[in-house]
C-alpha cells in the first residue's frame, strides 16, 4: 500500500514540476516563477527540534502552496532504517537535484536524483561526510563542503569523477587542513567563480575563488560572522547572513556587490522585533528573476526555543511573507529556489 501511495505522489510531483518548468508560476503579484525545494520533518516531527532521521526534501510553489514530498527516508527516531535527506540544490541545465543524505551509517554524503525523487544515486562519499552541494551554471559540476574539521570546499563532476579539494589542495579528507574551516559554497551563474564561508583569518567571512581554487580573495571584513553566500541570477550581487553590529549574535540577511565593493545593505530587521531572543535568520536563495529572496528563520513565543520556517521577501527586504507553517517544534528550512540563467 505504501509503494502505491509513493508512486501516486511521485507521479503527481512530476506532473506538477513539468508544469512549473514549462509555464511560469504566477504568484506574489505575478512577479515570480519556478519552485522552491526545502527540507522539513513535517511528516515525522521530532520533539527535539533537530533529528538525525526525521527530515526529507519537499518541493512547493513560491507562495508555499502545493508542497509535495520527494524523498521518504524520514521516520521515527527508533527506526534504524530512517534517515535524513536535505540541503537540496537544483540544476535546470541537467534537470537534477543534488542533496545530502545520511542513509548509510548516519553520515551525510552527496546524492543526485531526478526532479520527481526517483533514481537516487550516491555521488560522493568522504570520510566523515559531505554536505550542502551547489551546481555550476552548466550543471556539469558541483561544489560542496566536507564534514570533518577542518572542513574544505570540494568540486566534483556529476559522473563522480574529478573530485578536487579546492581550499586545501592535495589534502585528503580527515587529514589536517591549512586554511581553517571552509563551508557553504555557491557557484556564480555568470563566471567560473565560487563564493564560500571561511574562518581562515579568524572569524567567519565571505571569500570568492576561481573554480580551480586559485585567486582566493576576501569579500567581507566586519566584526562578527558573515556566512552562507548566494549569488543573484545575474551574478552581480551576493546575499548572505551576518551578525555584525548593531545586532551582534543575531544573524540577519544582507546583500552586497559580488566583488565586495561598497557597503553591504541590511535587508531584514527581526532583531528589532518583539522577540529578539529567538532570532536566527539564514540560508538566503534568490528567485530566478532576482526579484525575491527566500530564507529560513526561527519563530516562536517569547522564552521558547522556537522552530524554523521558510520566508520570502522582495530583493530590497520589503513584502516579507512566511510561506511554510510547520507545527512546533518541527523544522522547515534550507530553501533552494529552482533557478536558471536570467538571460
Amino acid at each position: 500500500m505504501m509503494n502505491r501511495h509513493r508512486s501516486f505522489a511521485l507521479a503527481a510531483t512530476l506532473v506538477t514540476l513539468i508544469g512549473w518548468l514549462a509555464v511560469p508560476y504566477a504568484s506574489q503579484n505575478g512577479a515570480n516563477e519556478g519552485f522552491i525545494l526545502f527540507t522539513s520533518d513535517r511528516d515525522n516531527p521530532s520533539n527535539r527540534g533537530i533529528c538525525p532521521s526525521c527530515e526529507d526534501i519537499y518541493v512547493m510553489a513560491p507562495d508555499g502552496s502545493e508542497a509535495t514530498r520527494l524523498t521518504y527516508g524520514g521516520g521515527p527516531e527508533t527506526d534504524p532504517a530512517a534517515h535524513n535527506n536535505g540541503g537540496a540544490d537544483w540544476s535546470h541545465a541537467k534537470k537534477l537535484i543534488a542533496f545530502l543524505s545520511n542513509r548509510v551509517g548516519r553520515i551525510p554524503q552527496i546524492y543526485l536524483m531526478n526532479p520527481d525523487g526517483t533514481d537516487q544515486q550516491l555521488l560522493v562519499s568522504l570520510p566523515g561526510g559531505a554536505a550542502f552541494p551547489g551546481f555550476s551554471q552548466s550543471g556539469n559540476e558541483l561544489c560542496f563542503n566536507s564534514r570533518t574539521t577542518p572542513r574544505d570546499i570540494y568540486i566534483v563532476n556529476i559522473h563522480g569523477t574529478g573530485l578536487t579539494n579546492l581550499t586545501s589542495p592535495g589534502r585528503e579528507a580527515g587529514q589536517p587542513g591549512v586554511n581553517g574551516n571552509n563551508i557553504r559554497c555557491d557557484w556564480s551563474p555568470k563566471a567560473n567563480a565560487i563564493a564560500f564561508t571561511s574562518n581562515r583569518d579568524g572569524n567567519e567571512e565571505i571569500y570568492v575563488m576561481e573554480a580551480d581554487g586559485s585567486g582566493v580573495h576576501r569579500l567581507t571584513d566586519a566584526a562578527g560572522s558573515d556566512a552562507n553566500p548566494a549569488f543573484s541570477p545575474k551574478g552581480n550581487l551576493i546575499a548572505f547572513e551576518s551578525n555584525r553590529a548593531p545586532h551582534a549574535g543575531k544573524p540577519e540577511i544582507y546583500v552586497m556587490n559580488a566583488d565586495g565593493t561598497g557597503d553591504p545593505v541590511r535587508l531584514t530587521f527581526f532583531s528589532n522585533g518583539p522577540n529578539p531572543t529567538n532570532i536566527s535568520v539564514t540560508k538566503p536563495t534568490w528567485s530566478p528573476r532576482g526579484d525575491r529572496i527566500a530564507f529560513h528563520r526561527r519563530v516562536g513565543a517569547p522564552g521558547t526555543r522556537g522552530h524554523f520556517e521558510v520566508y520570502t521577501m522582495d530583493a530590497d527586504g520589503t513584502n516579507l511573507t512566511q510561506i511554510t507553517s510547520t507545527a512546533s517544534p518541527g523544522f522547515s528550512g534550507f530553501p533552494s529556489w529552482g533557478k536558471w540563467s536570467a538571460r
